[in-house]
């Protein structure tokens, strides 16, 4: 029980890390996107889904998986809000929402010179965790199906977002980085 009151409160520092990252923000000259493609509706339906729902698996069916993973769990949602820190960190532009700003460049520091999506990456971390942390396999199948899906519809609307407002460039980019796991996708 302990590990999983931790898991929620781990997951509350990373999105109020990444709400205050954006609050703190001063552009008003946002761009958005014509068309998320319905990703934003996806991943608050994902979300609810991940921290409503999939728990209650636990008490219905008994799946357990050992204390450890439960452990390896909370070690992936710590480096998810680590990965989030320093994406944050290097990217000026980094945004929740697809929208760009009329100064906005293609971040190639830190986490950007390998992927090129570390925000999505630190969040499907945490998310795997959270799965982990539940301890039942089917909760934990059933975070990391819908998360990674809904996440991987996210980036290919947001990578036509960025294709659109920047052309060959993204495109170069994209040739030369990965999207979310070096040498592997």
């Amino acid at each position: 029980m302990l590990l999983f009151l931790l898991s929620y409160l781990l997951l509350a520092i990373l999105f109020f890390l990444e709400y205050r990252y954006e609050s703190s923000r001063t552009t008003t000259t946002l761009q958005t996107s014509a068309d998320d493609r319905g990703t934003t509706r996806l991943l608050l339906i994902m979300w609810f889904m991940s921290l409503v729902i999939a728990p209650f698996w636990i008490l219905y069916i008994a799946t357990t998986m050992s204390l450890v993973a439960g452990w390896v769990g909370l070690g992936f949602i710590v480096v998810g809000i680590l990965l989030l820190r320093w994406t944050t960190f290097v990217n000026p532009f980094y945004l929740r929402t697809m929208a760009t700003t009329d100064d906005h460049f293609i971040c190639t520091d830190g986490p950007y010179k390998t992927i090129r999506h570390p925000g999505y990456l630190a969040f499907l971390l945490a998310w795997v965790g959270f799965g982990l942390v539940t301890s039942n396999w089917i909760s934990f199948l059933m975070i990391s199906f819908l998360m990674t899906w809904a996440y991987i519809l996210r980036i290919q609307a947001e990578e036509q977002m960025m294709l659109d407002r920047f052309g060959v460039d993204y495109q170069q980019y994209m040739n030369e980085t990965y999207r979310l796991l070096p040498w592997i996708f």
